[in-house]
């Protein structure tokens, strides 16, 4: 009986130890599942602190690339007006976009201190789709968090859509008269003989002599310009004459081709004046011929007739006294009033005058024109200033983000 219930607490024992060891591995087998669990709880928030620190980064380099973009705007502006003069809309707005990639390309997109987040393989560039004016900005954010890091590949588009050149809408046209400057000295140093390419003389400059300027001469004095009537100045081509004074020529100057004459004073041609090859002939005060004036080949001549009396209704701008001749797309204008003995203006060319207009003393009124007409006609247009209007809509838009 004895050894018989010995057997029984020898059985018990055994079923004891097999209960307490299968609760062992099901505790133990929960406990490696729970620290499993623990740590890939640990790792997925590792995983997304990343992610939303690469995605606070993709925000702020968001506003940074704005605020650059509009800081940049007047650089474009300045250079797309310093470029020809681009009628063609979507040029314009092409020009524009692929300045403004050049630009942002080259700017450092900052970055905050001690920020969890940091931009790399930064790129700008204008879409190489003509029919687009899109700035294209792409660059990767790299978010961390304890040595976990995730990329965010981040996509951006500016689109010029919206732009507007200044200068295509301001309607308002101004003009201005010839200012008597467009002839520059290329030197100051005295060269004070016709035997120098680029004569200046800082005072009165006097010259004799038969023909004695050259071709490509430019000749500039700050006070009188006089050739003194001993030879003809005949067959000149590029020349450039400018006086601050009065000017003076003696003799004919027949066949001048291209060339420039202005004065801030008074020109006075002694024989016969023939200007062709889009020449121009520039008087601030009056200008008298004495014998024939001609112009052909698109010339102009503008008499600015300053200092001319209010009081003396006859008083002359322009004296030619023999013919007048204007020829193929040439123009005369004269602020002030004309006498000639003929005056001849072919059917492509014109003759604006603000005053009366003399012809073998008799009145004519056909080139009588108003201060209006004058001004738009005989003065340059200038240009609006230019600026480039930005428009409200154009924005920076995160479009495409791939979370690598």
């Amino acid at each position: 009986m004895k050894n018989l219930m010995k057997n029984e607490q020898g059985y018990a024992l055994v079923t004891v130890l097999l209960i307490i060891t299968v609760f062992m591995v099901v505790f133990l087998s929960f406990m490696g599942q729970a620290f499993s669990s623990v740590k890939q709880n640990q790792v997925v928030e590792k995983k997304s602190r990343s992610v939303a620190a690469a995605e606070a980064g993709i925000s702020n380099y968001q506003v940074e690339i704005q605020k650059t973009f509009e800081s940049q705007q007047q650089t474009v502006s300045d250079y797309i007006r310093d470029r020809p003069l681009l009628q063609d809309e979507n040029k314009f707005k092409n020009e524009a976009a692929k300045k403004m990639a050049e630009v942002l390309q080259g700017k450092i997109i900052s970055t905050p201190t001690n920020s969890p987040y940091r931009m790399s393989n930064y790129i700008v560039t204008s879409d190489p789709d003509p029919s687009s004016s899109k700035v294209i900005i792409s660059f990767n954010v790299i978010g961390n968090d304890n040595s976990k890091e995730t990329t965010l590949f981040t996509k951006m588009t500016i689109d010029f859509a919206s732009i507007i050149d200044q200068r295509t809408i301001d309607t308002s046209n101004t003009y201005a008269m010839p200012k008597f400057d467009t002839v520059k000295p290329t030197s100051t140093s005295d060269c004070t003989t016709l035997d120098c390419d680029n004569v200046y003389i800082n005072g009165n400059g006097n010259f004799t002599g038969n023909n004695n300027i050259r071709d490509n001469q430019t000749i500039y004095t700050t006070g009188a310009l006089t050739f003194d009537g001993n030879g003809n100045e005949n067959n000149i081509t590029n020349v450039k004459i400018h006086s601050d004074g009065a000017f003076i020529n003696n003799k004919n100057m027949n066949s001048a081709s291209n060339v420039i004459i202005e004065t801030k004073d008074s020109a006075k041609f002694m024989q016969n004046v023939k200007i062709s090859g889009t020449s121009k002939i520039l008087v601030n005060k009056t200008l008298y011929v004495n014998q024939h004036l001609e112009l052909a080949d698109h010339s102009f001549v503008f008499v600015g007739g300053a200092d001319a009396p209010t009081t003396d209704a006859n008083y002359k701008s322009a004296t030619i006294d023999n013919n007048l001749n204007i020829l193929s797309s040439s123009k005369m204008c004269v602020n002030g009033n004309l006498a000639a003995k003929k005056v001849d203006v072919d059917s492509t060319s014109k003759l604006y005058v603000l005053g009366k207009v003399w012809e073998k003393g008799s009145i004519k009124t056909e080139y009588t024109v108003d201060l209006n007409t004058f001004t738009r006609e005989c003065g340059s247009l200038i240009p609006p200033e230019f600026n480039i209007k930005w428009g409200d809509n154009v924005n920076t838009i995160i479009n495409s983000v791939d979370y690598n």
